[in-house]
């Protein structure tokens, strides 16, 4: 068994869509959502708790899955960097006697999130129209909002074997291997 824990409701639909496509054992998977990066960041939260008392001695590994975020975001857990920095304390702090890894979704430029990183794998005349979209809307549109409003209900436009996707395919073969 193993455990991957991430930041937010979307990520498990992702993460188990992922594992069918890529044919990895979804069975062996228990997922936990801390339901923000904050509540994941924080070593004393009740789900870390949980982890060690009822399943850490039957996982054998788990991964840490936060989106990068925006460095100018005030908080000084936003950004790729300040998101590595964490989840490499929060690792070091945990005391479980397990292989601990974490992957950081972003797009092309190491910011963003879920809906960044999947929307940098659109083939470029889809990427293109999204851009022309955005210039010609007079409101800001973040990534996320692009996504849910154009993709959301479909998997077609995602070409899972986009270079993108190698790092974060890597990590769940070895999550899931013995």
């Amino acid at each position: 068994m193993v455990i991957i824990a991430y930041e937010g409701k979307s990520d498990e639909k992702f993460l188990d869509d992922l594992l069918s496509e890529y044919e990895l054992q979804k069975d062996a998977v228990i997922y936990y959502d801390f339901e923000g990066k904050d509540k994941l960041f924080d070593i004393n939260h009740r789900y870390y708790d949980e982890i060690k008392q009822k399943h850490l001695s039957k996982i054998k590994k788990m991964l840490l899955i936060v989106d990068a975020d925006n460095k100018k975001d005030p908080n000084p857990n936003r950004g790729y960097k300040a998101s590595e920095k964490k989840l490499q304390e929060i690792i070091n702090n945990l005391d479980f006697d397990i292989v601990i890894d974490y992957y950081i979704m972003c797009d092309d430029k190491k910011e963003g999130n879920l809906e960044s990183f999947l929307l940098s794998v659109l083939d470029d005349e889809q990427k293109e129209c999204i851009d022309k979209f955005r210039k010609c809307y007079k409101y800001d549109l973040t990534d996320k909002w692009a996504y849910n409003t154009f993709y959301k209900q479909k998997k077609e436009p995602f070409n899972f074997s986009h270079t993108n996707f190698d790092e974060l395919k890597q990590k769940l073969i070895n999550l899931l291997k013995d």
